[in-house]
């Protein structure tokens, strides 16, 4: 463990140096020495650590030496870490392994102790919790390393889960918290049959991304997507649709919290009686036995823990019970674990 620990923290310096942006231009062939890597820009880096760190990183398979232990190329995972890559892999690693989510982590022991109050990012914060720190106008680079983390999961795992459900028989479709709208758009991509889909989320986070750079890459038409800004616990903001997909939502809060979005968009369809509406939630469900992909979502319930008051993981009874309280019948559960798994669900009119 602690072996593995200083490999992340070399990958870590190495994410948020930016060194893939400076070695993506190395020959194949001969590669680049750290002095080639540093160029005329830096002069005041220490040239004998940052070796030590590329040396480091060829163990978490990112660089890799050629000719010799001084010259170094890219692997492919390595290509993934620079700046404008479309997996966003970067701000994944610089989010989660940086100051604020690791010194969130250290207060772990004193939350279970019961002393002080708040989550590890509120005592990291002042007091502000996860969202509202987010949302504060000189944390635009939290945010936009949170909204690439986003897109770096969906990246991930999203073929998976767009084919794991048949979504080509809706014809319209609200992704709940959606942010810049990769997973929307990696199912309309999947799906040409589908009408419209609609990103639903907070306003600063519909002003950040709603240019719709996620649909305009994959060449999907303007008129098939849209952004709207409002609040998923007023229900006369929700978008209607045939279908809603709330993907890592529902985790960041507790049971009452939880009953009142679902709550929410089953009033939002009251008039829809003669349609049926379905929900498909897709988190990180705890699923009976000894499932393979449990390891992982206990991991991410210590992580909500740190990051959001009553945020947690649930086992697939539990989302049952939360369904049939606000109205929804559990139709099925794909367990793709990969780690998330879906849920699927319609209204009870």
């Amino acid at each position: 463990m602690i072996y593995h620990q200083l490999i992340n923290q070399a990958i870590y310096t190495f994410a948020d140096l930016g060194i893939a942006d400076r070695l993506i231009d190395a020959p194949s062939d001969c590669g680049f020495t750290v002095e080639e890597i540093i160029g005329n820009d830096q002069p005041q880096w220490n040239r004998d650590l940052l070796y030590r760190i590329l040396r480091a990183c060829i163990y978490g398979g990112i660089v890799e030496s050629i000719n010799d232990d001084k010259h170094f190329i890219l692997t492919t995972s390595g290509i993934m870490m620079t700046s404008d890559h479309p997996s966003h892999v970067r701000d994944l690693i610089r989010l989660n392994f940086g100051p604020m989510c690791t010194s969130a982590g250290l207060h772990l022991p004193n939350m279970v102790r019961g002393e002080g109050t708040g989550t590890g990012i509120a005592r990291v914060s002042g007091g502000m919790d996860f969202y509202t720190l987010m949302s504060q106008p000189d944390q635009d680079e939290f945010l936009k390393l949170f909204s690439g983390a986003m897109t770096a999961f969906s990246m991930q795992n999203g073929s998976q889960l767009v084919t794991a459900v048949d979504f080509g028989h809706f014809k319209t479709i609200v992704d709940i918290g959606g942010n810049r709208g990769t997973f929307l758009a990696q199912l309309l991509e999947k799906y040409p049959s589908i009408q419209h889909g609609t990103v639903f989320d907070l306003p600063h986070i519909v002003n950040k991304f709603n240019n719709g750079e996620e649909f305009e890459s994959r060449k999907i038409h303007k008129d098939k997507w849209s952004f709207v800004s409002g609040n998923i616990y007023d229900s006369s903001t929700v978008p209607l649709a045939d279908t809603y997909v709330l993907k890592h939502i529902l985790h960041d809060f507790d049971d009452k919290k939880c009953l009142e979005i679902l709550s929410s968009i089953c009033k939002a369809n009251d008039n829809q009686k003669d349609t049926p509406t379905t929900i498909f939630i897709i988190e990180h469900v705890i699923l009976p036995g000894h499932a393979l992909s449990n390891w992982q979502s206990h991991a991410f319930d210590i992580g909500m823990a740190i990051s959001l008051d009553d945020a947690r993981e649930r086992t697939q009874d539990e989302y049952e019970q939360l369904l049939n309280k606000a109205g929804f019948e559990l139709k099925k559960i794909y367990p793709i674990q990969t780690p998330d798994s879906i849920i699927e669900a319609v209204i009870v009119h």
